[in-house]
């Protein structure tokens, strides 16, 4: 086990500056995996009610991302009501592993109306298996392109976010989190977990809840891992809700002879001092009493936050996190952010992109004070077997800006450290149909998205084409061009608003222009030829809007999650023809 960043690089280095996040626009709650069959970061993420979705990306250096397909189809789709879920509802937290071999994804149908689902042709035998699994689902493939095989729904599975683990003596554990059954205070959620058998997909067993929350009050514990490191199972949760309180916390429990041990003798252990800890519900366990928990908790708690910074701070709801070990570059962790906007008022906050995907380096550090008194002189205590607690970006204390990542000769990932920041500046970029970064909505049948990824966002539709902004069902912009006049019409919520924009040319290209919560309407003319694209595009990004005929302006804060609710960011999409 590698528990530091600091080894010697061996070969040529060359250092590439990468800049947070990682996964620009709405890449949220990341789960990743280092696969030594591929030798290769495997990240999966949410994808809501967008298809195809969770979408999966390989790196082997943390600069270049490839999309190497989506573990849910249009048919897998169709399998998961993803046709009957409501706003922010949908595919929601997954993880990845590779279990007994093969690759699989965990993960939760959230929000969903079984009578649109119906309606919308989905089988009722779907229906009835993610009613009995509260949206619990696994899916599993031989490769990552796929095909991925399932949903095989859990039954008996509460709640949401959902973890996969295989033990060192290859014991296999379901681990998620739902509300509390007996709670303490509003908004308190509990982790459990149980063993799976991976042949059938089937819990065994009981359920056992292994946490309840760090601290009086903490609410909503959730997005929990286990993981292995030496002799200790760690468990890391992202606590207070994905909004402003976001954070991450550890705990752990001794187990050198495998998970299930360290269960039983936990619990042979409080009944040997007659201690009872009352479970939830008959037939399941506890093993988080008033005085007595199998969980320790890390006195450090939070290893990662960014409510502690104030308003002040423009990235914000840190947490909901995964961590890997690298053989070379050690470990590492991935979680969610989001990227905010001042408003007019002190203190006001806007986000236009949902939540992305952040990375940051990791060491293992113990206390330093290990000293005990014996007698009259003080011995040191011997721990080297103790891993210690995580240490996320080190010295820094909170999401580092960049990352400076250092590879070999052979482009292999040796060291990941923090850099100072560096300004990204987005190139222009085409969108054809058959680019595979364009994704639907559910309930927008008739369009195509991508996904807005810079507060400061610019798309043109080449002519003839309506262009939207999507942020859900009830808040949208959408630009078409009726006789050669621009109509503008803008829902929010329950009004809509229509504004017409003065006449454009044929060969003029309608466009958005995203910034500062406000929104301007665009026109230019030759679009695609002045930047050098083929007549083939339907969609620019960050074109440059220095060029065009400004047609309106418009508050654009309805279409920030703050002002519309929900989970997720902003799409922008061409009307398919």
């Amino acid at each position: 086990m590698n528990n530091t960043n600091n080894g010697a690089v061996d070969m040529v280095a060359h250092t590439h500056v990468v800049a947070n996040p990682v996964m620009r626009g709405m890449y949220p709650d990341p789960s990743w995996m280092w696969d030594k069959t591929r030798d290769e970061i495997v990240l999966v993420n949410s994808s809501f009610e967008l298809i195809p979705g969770l979408p999966i990306h390989v790196t082997r250096d943390l600069v270049s991302w490839k999309h190497v397909g989506d573990a849910v189809n249009a048919a897998m789709a169709k399998r998961l009501l993803i046709e009957g879920v409501e706003d922010s509802g949908g595919l929601y937290a997954p993880t990845i592993r590779r279990i007994h071999g093969q690759y699989v994804i965990v993960c939760t149908v959230a929000r969903v109306n079984e009578e649109r689902a119906l309606a919308c042709g989905c089988s009722p035998e779907d229906v009835e298996g993610c009613r009995a699994s509260q949206g619990n689902f696994v899916i599993t493939a031989p490769s990552l392109e796929g095909p991925w095989h399932g949903p095989y729904w859990i039954a008996g599975a509460e709640g949401i976010d959902p973890d996969i683990f295989e033990d060192s003596d290859g014991a296999v554990w379901w681990t998620q989190t739902r509300p509390a059954l007996k709670p303490q205070w509003e908004g308190q959620t509990e982790v459990w977990t149980q063993p799976i058998d991976p042949s059938d997909w089937t819990l065994q067993d009981h359920k056992t809840v292994i946490w309840r929350g760090y601290g009086v009050n903490a609410v909503w514990a959730e997005g929990p891992h286990l993981y292995r490191v030496g002799d200790w199972v760690y468990l890391m949760t992202a606590e207070g809700g994905t909004s402003f309180e976001h954070s991450e916390m550890m705990m752990r429990t001794h187990a050198p002879q495998g998970f299930a041990a360290a269960l039983a003798v936990f619990e042979r252990n409080i009944a040997a001092r007659d201690v009872w800890i009352e479970p939830a519900r008959e037939g399941e366990h506890s093993v988080v009493g008033q005085y007595d928990r199998l969980f320790e908790a890390c006195k450090k708690n939070p290893v990662l936050t960014h409510r502690h910074l104030g308003n002040s701070e423009l990235i914000q709801c840190v947490g909901h996190a995964d961590l890997l070990c690298h053989p070379q570059a050690g470990w590492l962790l991935t979680c969610l952010g989001v990227r905010e906007v001042p408003g007019d008022e002190p203190g006001e906050l806007f986000s236009y992109l949902g939540r992305e995907t952040f990375i940051a380096p990791v060491v293992w550090e113990r206390n330093p004070v290990s000293w005990k008194l014996e007698g009259e002189d003080p011995i040191k205590q011997d721990n080297d077997n103790d891993p210690g607690w995580p240490v996320v970006a080190p010295g820094l204390g909170r999401l580092p800006q960049a990352l400076d990542i250092i590879a070999d000769d052979n482009g292999e990932l040796r060291l990941v450290e923090i850099a100072e920041h560096t300004e990204m500046n987005a190139e222009p970029e085409v969108i054809r149909y058959d680019d595979n970064r364009l994704i639907g909505v559910r309930g927008r049948d008739g369009y195509r998205f991508i996904r807005v990824d810079e507060p400061d966002y610019t798309v043109l539709a080449a002519p003839s084409y309506a262009l939207m902004l999507h942020q859900d069902s009830t808040h949208a912009v959408t630009l078409r061009v009726e006789d050669r006049r621009v109509n503008v019409e803008i829902t929010d919520r329950s009004e809509t608003a229509h504004l017409e924009l003065g006449v454009v040319a044929p060969d003029e290209w309608l466009g958005v222009h995203l910034f500062d919560n406000r929104m301007q309407f665009l026109a230019m003319r030759h679009a695609a030829g002045a930047d050098g694209f083929s007549d083939d595009a339907v969609l620019i990004v960050h074109g440059d809007s220095t060029q065009a005929r400004v047609l309106g302006e418009y508050d654009a804060r309805f279409l920030s999650t703050e002002w519309a609710g929900g989970f997720v960011g902003c799409l922008a999409g061409v009307e398919c023809q």
